[in-house]
């Protein structure tokens, strides 16, 4: 079609121009050119289309805007960009576009996401070798279930605000569960790393989650025995003298409980442990945390006797494959649950009238703490297997024989005041 048509009205000589409507396809207002000819008159109408003159009398205006979306296929990416001009204006604030990815149930595309069979995002991190552990993806999907899902509903995902995400942040937090920032953040989290995967994946068409603001404030303090109290531990009786040992490991090592767990015979060495797997009950078997071994060392000869006496007593004839710490089925370590018992109850007899502050993780703070200031930062994490930054992960991977003995010389200062006293080892 012409972008403009001239006509004349009835008996009047002069030619009129009507401009063609680019959205709705349709011919404006007649305007008079003030020329009955014809050539003259077509052109004054172009150099009213080429400077833009043609607009002032014909502007698009609401009425012919719908009538132009009315008459027009719209595609996906056309019905965004209107949408996207919408929001500009301040019109709208989300839209959900039928059929497209965005459009389902926020709170199922969460809980599919913490699905560990059947996540994408879970499928990836596996593919990548990235470490993630059903323990951890459990919780966040506990998280959905308890704090999103009852406060979102069945809202569509494409339809979620940053308003709403900071309204349900305001919400979280007049609530007494969790209650550290640290458990708080953990939940939000567990529904904004969901939003921005989907942005990255190109489900949502931007981050509603990216700028908020996460709670703050210091997390109570982690209290740890004294090493009087710790000798006085392990001087007592023990019911089970596999509790013991493994709280008496925990301490001079500083191993995790689940590290401990993970101990098979094969991790046993001449004078340190071979720390590759963690245990968990979710997950069994996993590598460690940072996904990283490493070796720790033990410095006293009676404790790896005791170990690879431990390990020896395994009845169930599975060789090197066999845990330290077994349970009473084939194939299991023990509960740490139980050795965190048996420590409490040893604790009652040396006089902490209420221990339940006493964890079993503690040790792990324990050791950190006092050898902390008697080797090199990079040494100690050598030892803990912890990661901060670039730098010191790089010094960790190029272990020397230095540090080693550096190591041991303050695992020996440290710990041989309590190791001289413990009895039944």
């Amino acid at each position: 079609m012409p972008e403009f048509i001239l006509t004349t009205r009835g008996d009047l000589p002069n030619y009129y121009v009507s401009f063609k409507n680019p959205l709705t396809g349709k011919y404006g207002t007649k305007r008079c050119t003030g020329t009955s000819d014809r050539r003259i008159a077509e052109k004054i109408a172009y150099q009213w289309l080429l400077s833009g003159e043609s607009e002032k009398k014909d502007k698009c205006t609401a009425k012919s805007l719908i009538e132009a979306i009315k008459l027009t296929e719209l595609s996906i990416p056309d019905t965004r960009a209107i949408i996207e001009v919408l929001r500009q204006k301040g019109v709208v604030v989300s839209a959900v576009i039928k059929n497209d990815r965005a459009d389902l149930p926020f709170i199922t595309f969460l809980e599919n996401f913490w699905d560990f069979n059947e996540s994408p995002y879970i499928q990836e991190k596996l593919r990548k070798k990235h470490s993630i552990h059903k323990r951890y993806v459990a919780r966040q999907a506990g998280a959905v279930k308890n704090y999103w899902k009852p406060f979102f509903n069945d809202q569509p995902l494409g339809s979620i605000t940053r308003e709403q995400i900071n309204s349900f942040i305001d919400w979280l937090g007049t609530l007494s569960k969790p209650e550290s920032a640290k458990g708080k953040n953990s939940v939000i989290k567990a529904g904004t790393l969901p939003l921005k995967w989907a942005l990255r994946n190109e489900i949502l068409e931007k981050d509603v989650s990216e700028g908020i603001v996460l709670f703050s404030g210091d997390e109570r303090r982690r209290e740890i025995l004294t090493p009087e109290l710790a000798t006085a531990i392990f001087q007592q009786r023990w019911d089970s003298p596999a509790s013991k040992l493994a709280n008496l490991l925990a301490m001079c090592t500083g191993l995790r409980a689940g590290e401990i767990q993970g101990l098979r015979k094969m991790d046993l060495g001449k004078s340190c442990l071979y720390v590759r797997h963690s245990w968990n009950p979710a997950d069994g078997l996993k590598t460690t945390k940072n996904n990283e071994q490493r070796a720790a060392e033990v410095v006293f000869p009676e404790l790896m006797a005791a170990l690879i006496d431990q390990a020896n007593s395994n009845p169930y004839d599975e060789g090197l494959e066999g845990y330290v710490f077994w349970a009473t089925i084939p194939k299991k370590p023990i509960e740490s649950k139980l050795w965190l018992a048996d420590l409490r109850e040893v604790c009652k007899k040396v006089g902490i009238k209420d221990p339940s502050w006493v964890t079993f993780h503690a040790w792990r703070h324990f050791f950190a703490t006092y050898m902390h200031g008697k080797v090199e930062d990079k040494v100690l994490q050598m030892a803990t297997g912890h990661k901060t930054h670039a730098m010191l992960q790089h010094y960790a991977n190029h272990t020397r024989i230095e540090d080693i003995n550096q190591l041991k010389k303050a695992q020996k200062s440290v710990f041989e005041p309590i190791m001289d006293k413990v009895i039944d080892l």
